[in-house]
């Protein structure tokens, strides 16, 4: 009876262990549990504060890292940021800057910026100047005042101290309650930034 009870623990230890999926090569079928991991620690050169300048124009974006994100049926590691826009009046648009450090989220997610899904060369929006086998990372992009508006951005390494970041609608904007009269209009313009790390 012992060696039974000694075979079905470790039986159960090995199938609740979950499939380690490397973040660049998470294009195959997710399977239950699975954990897409960033085993080269590439998330990690898009960590801290980022800024993108062009005369009063100012964009400004920092990120942090997120270990095991539950998914549900499974595992990311993923990042999350808060952004600041001033344009090129001189106006500030959106800063929730100050919300990288609000613990009250009941979730990750709801941070302006979330996600880590990897895109290859070609993948849209396609990157011609791209190397072959260098990937971007995708996230989800949020203006707090217009949720409605399907946004994505795209990030890019170029060395330890300059990324490249593209804004972009992802899909057709989702009006609630009828409001179809809302502001559609782009307020973080849609085009890429070189942003210098501060």
């Amino acid at each position: 009876m012992k060696k039974i009870l000694i075979v079905l623990i470790v039986l159960t230890s090995l199938s609740c262990k979950s499939q380690i999926i490397p973040q660049n090569n998470a294009y195959v079928e997710i399977p239950n549990h699975a954990y897409i991991k960033d085993t080269e620690n590439f998330l990690d050169n898009f960590v801290g504060t980022w800024q993108y300048q062009n005369g009063t124009e100012q964009f400004t974006i920092n990120f942090a890292k997120i270990i095991h994100y539950n998914y549900g049926s499974w595992y990311e590691d993923i990042l999350i940021g808060e952004y600041k826009y001033v344009n090129p009046n001189g106006v500030t648009l959106v800063n929730t800057l100050a919300d990288m450090t609000n613990n009250n989220f009941p979730d990750p997610l709801y941070h302006q910026i979330a996600g880590a899904t990897s895109l290859v060369r070609l993948q849209y929006p396609p990157c011609p100047e791209c190397n072959i086998g260098e990937y971007r990372i995708k996230c989800y992009f949020y203006d707090p005042d217009r949720p409605y508006q399907m946004l994505a951005i795209v990030l890019r390494s170029i060395s330890p101290t300059q990324i490249s970041v593209k804004v972009f609608r992802e899909g057709n904007s989702c009006f609630f309650n009828n409001d179809f009269d809302a502001p559609d209009d782009l307020r973080i313009p849609a085009t890429n930034y070189i942003m210098n790390k501060i």
